[in-house]
């Protein structure tokens, strides 16, 4: 890793593209604007805070902030870095090459980018294999009651119609409350 794509890796952890919008002079409304770079004229381009970027909703246009003032002033990658360092005042020096220390610091920094991305990617597939399975257990508490429910009024409730009975609800709580968890991962 060289030292202008460690620079932009500071831009992208330390700029967002709400703070690009004020530096710009753009109209912000509940963390949209109109976008800049098709020229809408509807708030319909989306500025996420941190280190999430933009996306607009028309043009179908979205990345970084890296990306979104590259394309929104028509300059290089290295140009447009340069661009952050100097309006930002980060102090990177980005035609340097880096120092043994710095490089190995780096690649630290990627393997725990990949490994934290790795473990959200297992947790992801967690929730929902989890999620999968409550609903099949949901499935299997309505057999079991369909199966043993009592055909006349005279006959007795036997224990596995009522055990049925008794788990069902929680059991859609927490079927439920499981597939909820799976879309909320997924909006963020």
């Amino acid at each position: 890793m060289n030292a202008l794509m460690l620079a932009a890796q500071k831009v992208k952890e330390s700029i967002s593209a709400l703070d690009v919008a004020d530096m710009l002079g753009w109209e912000v409304r509940h963390g949209r604007c109109q976008c800049p770079l098709h020229g809408g004229h509807d708030f319909n381009c989306r500025l996420y805070p941190g280190n999430k970027g933009f996306c607009c909703h028309v043009c179908k246009r979205g990345g970084d902030v890296i990306s979104l003032v590259q394309e929104y002033n028509g300059t290089s990658f290295k140009d447009t870095v340069a661009w952050f360092n100097g309006t930002f005042h980060l102090g990177m020096n980005i035609d340097s090459p880096l120092s043994p220390e710095a490089a190995k610091q780096a690649e630290i920094a990627r393997k725990t980018r990949e490994s934290e991305k790795e473990f959200r990617e297992w947790k992801e597939r967690i929730r929902f294999d989890l999620a999968l399975t409550a609903d099949r257990i949901v499935e299997i508490l309505e057999e079991q009651r369909d199966r043993n429910m009592p055909k006349t009024a005279d006959e007795t409730w036997n224990r596995e119609f009522c055990q049925a009975v008794r788990l069902l609800p929680a059991a859609r709580r927490f079927a439920k409350d499981c597939m909820y968890d799976c879309i909320e991962v997924k909006k963020q």
